[in-house]
């Protein structure tokens, strides 16, 4: 049974007697769920001042198993008080791709310092973890974090995935 639009099962009752879901709002729920979850979640990672050494993004990874492509949106704010105070902003997205024969990722930025530049620069590893290092910024820190949000595509083909073509 598959859903092909997002109507909702009104008309059928939600849970069984058992007190599970029904298998219309089963189907409905994966449905919806199968559109909105490569869409991804907002989340957010402590950066460093004056970050020379690339450090782990926590929680921002890919997975070459389940992931061929990935849009990273992203806002960093890095805001210091007293002496010498500034207000770094910066919002945009960067592409992570995977290449199979390589088994590697790469991680590309178009136009990375437009219209601001906060000072921090994102690279990613072989292995999918996205890394970043910073500037050295005055004053005492008040805010400095990296939001983001990663929407996917698997594009897995049987030739080189173990997840085969989708």
């Amino acid at each position: 049974m598959a859903i092909e639009t997002l109507d909702a099962p009104f008309r059928d009752s939600v849970v069984e007697a058992n007190g599970l879901l029904t298998t219309a709002w089963t189907w409905f729920v994966r449905s919806v769920t199968e559109r909105l979850f490569p869409l991804g979640v907002e989340r957010s990672f402590p950066l460093a001042n004056n970050q020379a050494a690339a450090a782990d993004v926590v929680g921002l990874k890919v997975n070459s198993r389940g992931v061929s492509q990935a849009i990273v949106e992203f806002l960093v704010q890095r805001v210091t008080t007293s002496t010498g105070a500034v207000e770094l902003i910066e919002a945009g997205y960067f592409t992570l791709s995977y290449s199979p024969t390589s088994e590697t990722w790469t991680l590309s930025q178009p136009n990375p310092n437009l219209p601001e530049d906060s000072g921090v620069t994102f690279t990613v590893t072989a292995t999918g973890q996205v890394q970043y290092t910073s500037s050295n910024v005055a004053g005492t820190p008040s805010i400095s974090r990296v939001v983001w949000r990663m929407r996917t595509l698997a594009g897995k083909s049987e030739a080189y995935s173990s997840q085969g073509a989708r």
